[in-house]
């Protein structure tokens, strides 16, 4: 038992006193999961007092602008395992506008991202999403700047964010999440040195690993062919190749392929 957890951060003054319990038991039980199993209990049990159809959890590695840049494991909770499989072939990790924010920073309301989404494939996502319901959300995550690790919650649908006290008792609960997550998927560290790339560079490196021109890159990510062909620059200098080609092989034996290929 973790008994410390639950006084490591103060729970915010402005809650009710039976908000403030459930947040505690939330905490006190969080700090004692130690497998995987025992998570995804938590995660049914914490969606049942939660007015949402569809929660996920993502954990992954942050860049030095503390974007999401390579996701190391997904606890999907009550998301369609089909549209899971479908973001994950999709690579839409790269053009989520949520998982592309500042994280750390607050909650994350899909729809203030999706209404300022300006690329093509962004709005392709976005208009995906939303066919099958689940086009308004938030999101909430917690940032280990020293293990370069950010664990997200997202959650489906418009009623938690109207709250403003469940907003705040799910934006408290995510460092203690974001621990129990780490226990469970007990990852290696990472150096910031093994993330040579900015999320945007990222982005243009997976799409020119697959073949497209700057001005097809330009296209899908809605940006201009200028600015492609800067950040390609960046991504030679960085990968310290000689050109292109050369980068885009320094790359996959850096492994660089794995940030966008899972949700």
């Amino acid at each position: 038992m973790h008994s410390k957890l639950p006084f490591a951060h103060p729970v915010p003054g402005n809650l009710s006193p039976a908000s403030q319990k459930t947040l505690l038991d939330w905490i006190h039980t969080v700090g004692q999961i130690e497998t995987e199993n025992e998570l995804k209990l938590y995660l049914d049990h914490l969606q049942s007092q939660l007015p949402t159809k569809h929660m996920v959890i993502t954990l992954g590695r942050i860049n030095q602008h503390q974007q999401l840049h390579r996701v190391e494991k997904v606890v999907n909770v009550s998301f369609p395992e089909e549209w899971v499989e479908h973001y994950m072939s999709h690579n839409y990790i790269s053009c989520d506008p949520v998982l592309r924010s500042v994280m750390g920073q607050g909650p994350i309301h899909w729809a203030d991202k999706f209404s300022r989404a300006k690329g093509q494939q962004e709005k392709q996502f976005i208009q995906e999403l939303t066919s099958i319901g689940m086009g308004n959300g938030i999101s909430f995550s917690a940032l280990s700047e020293r293990q370069n690790l950010v664990c997200v919650l997202s959650v489906s649908g418009s009623e938690i964010g109207k709250d403003s006290q469940l907003t705040e008792m799910l934006n408290s609960l995510l460092l203690h999440l974001r621990q129990a997550a780490g226990r469970v998927a007990n990852l290696a560290p990472a150096a910031p040195a093994a993330m040579p790339l900015s999320q945007r560079e990222f982005d243009i490196f997976h799409w020119m690993s697959h073949g497209k021109t700057n001005w097809e890159i330009a296209t899908i990510l809605g940006i201009s062919e200028r600015t492609v062909k800067f950040h390609v620059a960046n991504i030679i200098r960085k990968l310290n190749a000689n050109n292109r080609t050369h980068a885009i092989v320094i790359g996959l034996q850096l492994g660089l392929t794995t940030v966008a290929g899972t949700m």
